[in-house]
């Protein structure tokens, strides 16, 4: 399966600049909702080391690949449908446990 790094990249486009546009909306969107993170932390997080959140960004590109984010899932589905699918999450759930040090 072509990935869409590998398309863009054959249609002569730069994934460097797309992908970095996209990681900018969805710190933008984290940042619009960072007093909303911060409050639900402190009202039910007692230990705030370990304590991390996953989130599921829906991303689509416009024809001039400017990215729009559709949805933010708080409780992203971890089930895979498919092999492509699972080996993207083990990936994602190995790098989240790494990054809070388990």
């Amino acid at each position: 399966m072509k990935q869409l790094k590998d398309h863009l990249t054959e249609e002569g486009h730069k994934w460097a600049e797309v992908e970095e546009e996209i990681k900018d909306v969805m710190i933008k969107t984290i940042i619009s909702v960072e007093s909303t993170i911060v409050n639900q932390l402190n009202n039910y997080c007692d230990y705030k080391n370990p304590c991390f959140e996953l989130y599921g960004f829906d991303v689509i590109l416009d024809k001039d690949l400017k990215p729009w984010i559709i949805e933010v899932n708080v409780c992203p589905s971890l089930s895979s449908s498919s092999p492509f699918d699972k080996k993207i999450k083990s990936k994602l759930l190995c790098d989240a446990l790494t990054l809070v040090g388990i």
